[in-house]
């Protein structure tokens, strides 16, 4: 290599160097999980310039080849020089170092997606070890901190927070978006639907859980996979709600499309559980779900609502007031897509998830069966019984189900506001960071619910000292982003296990051994809870 190839080379590096140093500088200021595609074609667009650049401006690499190889050590010493200095940084020098964490975590959010590998996808279990290594405050990530004592809950999830960047990498919802201003002007309408049409809706909620009890009675005396029929039951309520008709598959009338649109969306929340480490990958898989089987999901739930749309007497149902209160453009209409898949989704599989353990709970605890059937038996004997009434002992049954496995194991993500956020116990987050409380931990915290492991309802009722801290217990989380479909969820279990205890004794079948050891140390970490598929038995019982 000739002298002026050399100085030049050098000059070039040199430039490389300080221009990975600067980009860091503005990296840090800039959301880049929102813009990996956008990144990728700079970098690539970079590439060409600096080849073409070389190849016709420079006397010393003008030819083809030489010109695109020096533009590849070019960018790949810039690239090279950001990620040390970004690595450096958040190793040593980050506002988050002197918290205690992994040091993988430090350096990248691939540490948790290597753990939930490691975990065989049960991430939950990997940061009950770091709760338990590290106390109340865990980096989890380079700009993450965990958090698992009730003292953050409040000025966390209790007030208005920027959500995390998970939020964004989806598209805009009620749910999945980071606009504040948003979030409220929708969340006033999505309110105002529920409180207009849950009174009516109660007795299509009866309807489903007929048809349920109409299955149960077709298999009586025969194992059956409660996992799939609660899932079933779930669905078929939440496309009702959705789009105004049921999905029939309790009915077992599903047609194909939708039963490959479940398929689709199971599939999909195992993807989001991975991909929820990694906001900037979920980002480009939302991105390219134009194609794939998110596709087909996406342009049948977009048919269904201008089916709803269209529908002449339709029953009171949610989409109908979000139709009339949503403008009737472009933008609106892509919102009323998103949100009928959000209904779907996110509705269906965590209500079909505390179903499941409720209905395993009943089996493995017959006393407990017996007492709630003796409840409901005598709101049916005086006729007072409505799945939208709370009961005393029912729904102490529900919340402990709700309490020993949340049916949402993700931590909803905040970011700690402008100059950062001081807590009661004197610890202050720096500003910027994504903060996750940690509810499974926190619902199964000795110091909020001594015995966590045991399923224990009478804490709700008549051993309150089982309660320590009721502040602890957010299922539906909390504040202004608390989930809007609370009311729904629970007079959906109300009224499955009312009504399927008043007909039918639950249990195992004979064969079975059952541990809840074993069966809650099996659970999957998909974002919502996956549970290992449990066969029961149901019998009619004779009055």
């Amino acid at each position: 290599m000739s002298t002026d190839e050399t100085s030049t080379l050098r000059v070039l590096l040199g430039s490389s160097v300080a221009a990975g140093i600067f980009l860091h500088q503005i990296a840090k200021n800039v959301d880049i999980d929102r813009r990996p595609l956008s990144i990728l074609g700079s970098v690539i667009t970079t590439h060409f310039l600096a080849a073409y650049g070389l190849q016709h401006f420079s006397e010393v690499y003008g030819s083809f080849w030489s010109s695109n190889l020096v533009a590849a050590l070019v960018v790949t010493t810039t690239l090279t020089t950001l990620w040390t200095s970004i690595l450096l940084y958040r190793a040593f020098f980050h506002p988050l170092k002197n918290f205690p964490g992994p040091f993988g975590a430090k350096l990248s959010k691939f540490w948790s997606l290597s753990q939930v590998v490691k975990s065989k996808v049960r991430y939950y279990t990997v940061v009950n070890e770091l709760h338990h290594q590290y106390g109340d405050y865990v980096r989890t990530g380079p700009r993450e901190l965990m958090v698992f004592n009730t003292g953050a809950l409040n000025p966390v999830l209790g007030t208005r927070r920027v959500k995390g960047p998970f939020y964004g990498a989806l598209e805009k919802s009620l749910h999945t978006n980071q606009d504040d201003a948003f979030h409220k002007k929708r969340r006033k309408v999505w309110d105002m639907a529920f409180k207009k049409t849950l009174q009516d809706y109660g007795p299509s909620i009866e309807e489903f859980t007929e048809s349920l009890l109409e299955r149960f009675e077709s298999t009586a005396g025969k194992p059956v996979v409660i996992n799939e029929l609660t899932l079933h039951y779930s669905y078929d309520v939440m496309s009702s709600l959705a789009f105004g008709a049921s999905t029939n598959f309790i009915q077992g009338k599903a047609s194909e499309t939708a039963s490959t649109i479940l398929s689709n969306i199971k599939e999909g929340i195992v993807a989001i559980g991975l991909l929820s480490h990694i906001p900037w990958m979920l980002n480009v898989a939302e991105t390219l779900s134009f194609i794939g089987p998110m596709k087909m999901f996406k342009s049948w739930s977009k048919q269904m609502v201008t089916e709803r749309r269209e529908m002449s007497n339709p029953k009171p149902d949610i989409m109908g007031y979000l139709l009339a209160h949503t403008q009737d453009d472009a933008e609106g209409r892509a919102i009323l897509n998103a949100e009928s898949r959000l209904i779907i989704s996110a509705g269906s599989d965590t209500t079909a998830t505390t179903l499941t353990v409720l209905f395993i709970m009943l089996a493995h605890f017959q006393d407990l069966q017996k007492s709630v059937r003796e409840e409901v038996a005598r709101t049916f004997k005086d006729g007072s019984y409505t799945c939208a009434e709370p009961q005393s002992i029912l729904d102490a049954f529900v919340n402990e189900g709700l309490r020993i496995q949340p049916p949402v194991l993700f931590a909803s993500q905040r970011i700690s506001p402008k100059g950062g956020l001081q807590l009661s116990d004197g610890v202050i987050i720096p500003e910027g960071t994504v903060i996750l409380p940690g509810t499974y931990q926190i619902h199964n915290d000795e110091r909020y619910f001594p015995r966590p492991d045991e399923f224990i309802p009478e804490r709700w009722t008549t051993k309150p000292e089982l309660i320590a801290d009721k502040s602890a217990f957010i299922p539906f989380s909390m504040g202004p982003y608390k989930c809007p479909g609370k009311s729904v969820a629970m007079m959906e279990l109300r009224s499955v296990i009312a009504k399927t205890i008043s007909k039918f004794d639950v249990s195992f079948p004979e064969t079975t051994e059952f541990t809840l050891k074993e069966f809650f140390g099996n659970v999957k970490d998909h974002f919502t809870a996956g549970l290992p598929k449990t066969k029961l038995v149901f019998t009619r019982r004779i009055e």
